[in-house]
């Protein structure tokens, strides 16, 4: 049912310049979009732009009229463009509703979420450009806007890579773990303007293909109800429905090149908490599992990093004929970070340098303690989590 819009001009002037502030308030000076501009980008075709648009008329036409994308199921993939006589597929104003582009002069659109079994949900699969190289870090980035007549918002949209096409020949959901999604994997309800959903991936040298859809089964879901724009007439159908466009894979250096949207929530950098240690063990067992855990690229302890420094100055007390080694240790990330950032560099020794002038500032004798810096060369997990790394971030005691 195509949108019925009263003052089209102004509501076209108003919703421009709210995008445009938004963008400009929400965008870090180094974003997602900044790396799509550049020309290592392996996602061919990622605003949708090539294909003959003189054949768009209805919906689930994107794979024949554009390049390189195709469904991972049979449920056909749409596209929205300007100069397009259809209503149904028009851009800014369409029967989903109504949005400028992110990026060029179309965008593609995919439903993450169905409450009918008529609308099933799509997925987006592309051959990227080169596969992922072993050992290199990817910025992943795609923009999305949920349509003004979806009944509902949803999370679990993300972008999955595998080493080969894959397809599935039903219109079910794709049971996938996405390896990049929003870092909360928050519900996506922005309807005025563009989210952009971004993260970082580790090649493996295996990656060719990557699909872009809603992977979350019901266990997983979580789902908003949406009022409907004032100014958007038509009835709101039982789904979510997002509009796709601006999607990116480009290879990067280190996290930080990778910002995504202010206007994400984001989550908190994980702390870890360290074993339980008995009152009961002996002062050098104490000592040697002792731990103080960092946040990411942080050389301030926490109260907790505190509170076993506490301990093992009174340990050290109790013992003066003891010298120990004061190990700083970092992640992998943190190493990547060092190397375009001096700031960032040597994050492990100048943890360590830290602790100890805490432990001097507590009675300890400087004699007592020597700095090594040991950075990412004895991880205490070498698994691929934000639990594992979390582990890694830490400075640990040897007696000598």
């Amino acid at each position: 049912m195509p949108i019925l819009r009263a003052s089209i001009e102004l509501q076209n002037t108003m919703r421009t310049l709210i995008t445009t502030c938004a963008l400009g308030a929400l965008l870090l000076p180094f974003s997602p979009a900044d790396l799509h501009a550049q020309d290592d980008n392996l996602v061919p075709n990622g605003s949708f732009e090539n294909g003959d648009i003189k054949r768009l008329k209805s919906y689930g036409q994107l794979e024949e009229i554009t390049t390189d994308w195709f469904s991972y199921t049979d449920a056909p993939l749409d596209l929205f463009s300007t100069d397009v006589k259809s209503e149904k597929v028009m851009v800014p104003g369409n029967a989903y509703g109504y949005e400028d582009p992110s990026d060029g002069n179309r965008y593609a659109g995919f439903r993450a979420q169905s409450k009918t079994p008529k609308l099933a949900r799509t997925y987006y699969q592309v051959r990227l450009l080169e596969n992922l190289a072993e050992n290199q870090m990817y910025c992943v980035s795609f923009d999305i806007s949920l349509s003004d007549l979806s009944k509902y918002a949803v999370n679990g949209i993300g972008a999955y890579f595998s080493d080969r096409k894959e397809t599935q020949p039903n219109l079910g959901i794709v049971s996938r773990d996405p390896q990049v999604k929003h870092r909360v994997d928050k519900v996506m309800q922005l309807v005025e303007g563009w989210e952009t959903v971004c993260g970082t991936i580790l090649g493996s040298g295996t990656e060719e293909y990557m699909t872009i859809g809603g992977f979350n089964g019901s266990r997983d879901l979580e789902e908003e109800k949406v009022k409907k724009p004032r100014n958007i007439a038509g009835i709101q159908q039982l789904h979510a429905y997002y509009y796709l466009d601006n999607v990116s894979v480009v290879a990067i250096d280190a996290k930080s090149q990778c910002n995504c949207s202010k206007s994400s929530s984001t989550a908190p950098d994980l702390v870890y908490g360290g074993p339980s240690l008995g009152s009961d063990m002996p002062d050098a067992d104490v000592l040697s599992r002792s731990a103080v855990y960092y946040a990411f690229v942080k050389r301030t302890f926490t109260e907790d990093g505190k509170g076993t420094l506490g301990r093992i100055a009174g340990i050290l007390k109790a013992h003066p004929e003891w010298t120990i080694e004061v190990v700083g240790h970092c992640d992998n990330d943190e190493v990547s970070e060092g190397k375009i950032n001096p700031r960032f560099a040597d994050t492990g020794r100048k943890r360590a340098d830290q602790v100890k002038r805490y432990l001097i500032s507590q009675g300890i004798g400087e004699g007592q303690l020597t700095v090594i810096g040991a950075e990412n060369a004895d991880p205490a997990s070498t698994k691929d989590s934000d639990l594992a790394r979390a582990k890694n971030r830490r400075v640990t005691f040897r007696i000598k």
